[in-house]
C-alpha cells in the first residue's frame, strides 16, 4: 500500500492511492469487549462469525489486523499468523501485524450457534 505524496499537507491528495476498492484484503480495525464480559468467549465468537461472513460473501482472500502484544496469542488461536512488529504508529505505536486467510476453517462454527441459542433461551 502506498501513500499519496504530501498526504499530510494536502487533504485532497489522490484518495485512490493506498486504499484499493478491488483489493481482496479486509482490515479488521477494532474489536472490543467490555471488561465485565471478557473471558466468556464473546470475542472469539465475534471474530469467528466475522470470518464466516467473509467466507460466505466471498469478497476477500485474507483478513489483516493490528493488535497489542497481549492479544497476539488470542488471534493465533483463531488461525491468524503473526507477521511481526507493525510500522503503524497510530496511538503511539506498539502494534503487531497479523494476517489470516478468509478461507481458514471456522473451528467453532457450531459453538457460535449453540451459544446464540443458549443466550436467547
Amino acid at each position: 500500500m502506498a501513500l499519496p505524496p504530501k498526504w499530510q499537507s494536502n487533504p485532497h491528495a489522490d484518495p485512490h492511492l493506498g486504499h484499493k476498492e478491488e483489493g481482496r484484503t479486509i482490515c479488521l480495525h477494532s474489536l472490543a469487549v467490555l471488561p465485565e464480559y471478557q473471558n466468556q468467549g464473546l470475542g472469539r465468537t465475534l471474530v469467528l462469525s466475522y470470518i464466516q461472513r467473509m467466507q460466505s460473501a466471498d469478497i476477500a482472500d485474507r483478513i489483516a489486523l493490528l493488535t497489542y502484544d497481549r492479544l497476539v496469542p488470542f488471534y493465533e488461536r483463531l488461525g491468524f499468523e503473526y507477521r511481526g512488529k507493525s510500522k503503524a504508529q497510530y496511538g503511539g505505536g506498539g502494534w503487531n501485524d497479523m494476517v489470516g486467510a478468509s478461507s481458514f476453517p471456522v473451528i467453532l462454527f457450531d459453538f457460535f450457534f449453540l451459544f446464540s441459542f443458549t443466550a436467547l433461551s
